[in-house]
């Protein structure tokens, strides 16, 4: 984690476990984001672990792939915190404030991006993780599998702010283009995790 210089990047993990448990922010978003950087990590392990041991130009393209997918994907879990401090801080103002409804309508078209932002992410982490797979060793292969399995719940679960926070935007052309993108990239994660679990431990 030492890519990072913000807060929840230099949190212990322990720490981090606890204040999701107890504290408003982090939520489900940040949790999502740190979920998928773990399981693009696991699918770059086994794609460095094999290069160790049989180095292709194929297989480095990859990895380098997935090293820029990471340091973009990182930043999220920071960005969905704010964006939903944001959220709520214009939800909570005074009633009466003539300026309380734009204030909310802008702050939900960012609560919205943030996630769409680390769903695409995810969608990218597990077109990765699909043509990795014919490139990571055997002994390696649980752990590509569980770390694709990671990022398509990291979707799923990012996916649910989306939901939420769709109907706070200010029109609802903006939330039909919000909850299309939603279900557009949900389902395409869902056909990939298949293809990519399908026979995918052959016994020895």
């Amino acid at each position: 984690m030492t890519q990072q210089d913000d807060s929840l990047w230099q949190h212990r993990l322990s720490d981090f476990r606890d204040a999701v448990a107890r504290e408003p922010m982090p939520g489900c978003g940040a949790t999502a984001v740190v979920s998928a950087d773990l399981g693009l990590a696991l699918v770059l392990k086994g794609l460095n672990l094999s290069q160790q041991h049989d180095a292709s130009a194929s297989r480095q393209a990859l990895i380098e792939e997935g090293e820029s997918l990471k340091t973009r994907l990182s930043p999220l879990a920071e960005e969905d915190v704010a964006a939903f401090e944001a959220f709520m801080a214009a939800v909570g103002r005074d009633r009466e404030d003539d300026g309380r409804t734009r204030a909310i309508h802008e702050a939900a078209d960012t609560a919205v991006e943030v996630p769409l932002k680390t769903a695409h992410l995810c969608d990218a982490a597990l077109a990765l993780a699909h043509q990795a797979r014919d490139n990571i060793e055997r002994q390696f292969m649980s752990d590509a599998i569980a770390g694709a399995r990671l990022i398509h719940a990291a979707l799923h679960g990012v996916l649910l702010n989306v939901e939420a926070n769709a109907g706070r935007l200010g029109s609802d052309a903006a939330r039909d283009r919000a909850l299309h993108a939603r279900q557009g990239l949900a389902q395409r994660a869902d056909a990939v995790l298949a293809t990519i679990t399908t026979g995918a431990l052959p016994q020895a």
